[in-house]
């Protein structure tokens, strides 16, 4: 995958929305079987439940020490939950991508564990960058007109942000 040209790269942003499964089957339909693509499925894991992120704290440093290192350790089990549960929707993803002819050795999967919602355009970016990807594609929902003005989405965000990269956003 590494002498791709970079228009050829493409980095699907994934969820488990109904949207970036379409997004899926429109780069699908638009690839097909065609020669020489690197695809790539890239998920970010859902932030962390209020319970993980943060404790009490104490007064007491002992304690204090064994309370941070029981919540990094449910961090990381939580983490490693998560991404287990995450395959699956690469599965599905790559089953999509199959019945599009796309060869699935050119499909790779990818998971960012960054957990802090206002870091998800910039983790897609840096992981398009990383990948070499000249294409960013995610899935858009569609929403009743009063909430469409009050809502930004990702998609619009890339648009503004990602410059020198193609976005596509399917809805």
């Amino acid at each position: 995958m590494g002498n791709t040209p970079v228009w050829k790269n493409v980095l699907i942003a994934i969820d488990k929305l109904e949207p970036s499964l379409r997004a899926v089957e429109y780069v699908g339909e638009m690839v097909g079987d065609q020669k020489g693509l690197s695809l790539y499925l890239f998920h970010i894991l859902p932030p962390f439940p209020p319970e993980l992120l943060e404790f009490g704290g104490s007064e007491n440093p002992k304690k204090e020490e064994a309370l941070t290192r029981q919540l990094r350790e449910d961090q990381a089990r939580w983490i490693a939950d998560a991404r287990e549960a995450a395959q699956p929707l690469f599965l599905q993803a790559k089953e999509t991508l199959q019945w599009s002819h796309v060869p699935i050795e050119l499909v790779s999967n990818e998971i960012s564990s960054s957990v802090h919602r206002p870091d998800i355009v910039r983790d897609i970016l840096e992981a398009a960058k990383k990948f070499n990807s000249g294409t960013i594609v995610v899935g858009r929902d569609h929403f009743p007109s009063f909430q469409e003005m009050y809502k930004k989405h990702i998609g619009e965000e890339l648009v503004q942000k990602g410059q020198g990269f193609a976005i596509w956003v399917v809805e």
